[in-house]
């Protein structure tokens, strides 16, 4: 069944929490189990999964920095080794991270805006917030395309030691700045011709609640508050 993007927003953002709320490993490890589960289901799953694999050796520095090193960490204070302390974070980093992903997964940048706009926030930051999603969107194409067109003429861009590779991307990144300009002037060129100003409010789409939506924002919410309540007053 397909969630309302005000839904999913709110999934997430009370996970978010959760995830720093929680201070038991078996809290952490069911809503990383259950964010999995969702993310197999995504059509993205493939991505998500192998960005997880990408970032396998950055959970395995965290295991061995908060097990070893935890005595120097700002936010918690502990004494010599600590493993449950290491698997406790190393979890949580984890968590933020198949959050994140899902998030990119679930939430288009179309959804973003329209739940955002239907949040009641500034039109002026709805409106930003959107222009800069599909300007990164377009980038990031600008990129992929201008990598590809080097790459076909010879250029070896992964070759060589870091400062050579620095050096290779050069004949990349100054193609993208160029045609990045380009596009913002095109685009501040077609509002202006259309006369465009924000103070004219545009109504964003957004449609309605079903109860499966509202069951799944109670609960969330819900669930936020007695952590919230748990934490700080019990």
């Amino acid at each position: 069944m397909k969630f309302d993007p005000r839904t999913k927003i709110i999934f997430f953002t009370s996970a978010f929490t959760l995830a720093f709320l929680f201070t038991e490993i078996i809290e952490l490890i069911i809503l990383a189990s259950i964010t999995l589960v969702l993310s197999f289901f995504s059509v993205e799953r493939n991505k998500i999964f192998g960005r997880l694999k990408i970032m396998a050796p950055v959970f395995l520095v965290a295991f061995v920095l908060w097990t070893f090193l935890n005595q120097y960490s700002l936010f918690h204070v502990y004494d010599g080794v600590n493993v449950m302390t290491g698997v406790f974070m190393t979890l949580r980093l984890f968590l933020i991270v198949v959050l994140s992903l899902a998030f990119v997964s679930f939430v288009t940048p179309v959804e973003l805006v329209n739940a955002l706009a239907s949040f009641r926030l500034p039109y002026k930051l709805v409106f930003t917030l959107g222009l800069s999603l599909r300007h990164i969107s377009t980038v990031s194409d600008e990129y992929i395309a201008i990598k590809e067109g080097q790459t076909s003429r010879g250029l070896e861009l992964d070759k060589g030691f870091l400062v050579r590779r620095i050096k290779n991307y050069n004949s990349v990144v100054m193609p993208l700045l160029i045609r990045s300009i380009e596009n913002a002037e095109k685009l501040v060129l077609a509002m202006e011709l259309k006369s465009f100003s924000l103070n004219g409010r545009r109504r964003y789409s957004v449609g309605k609640l079903n109860s499966l939506d509202y069951v799944v924002i109670f609960s969330m919410i819900a669930v936020v508050f007695i952590f919230l309540l748990r934490n700080f007053l019990w």
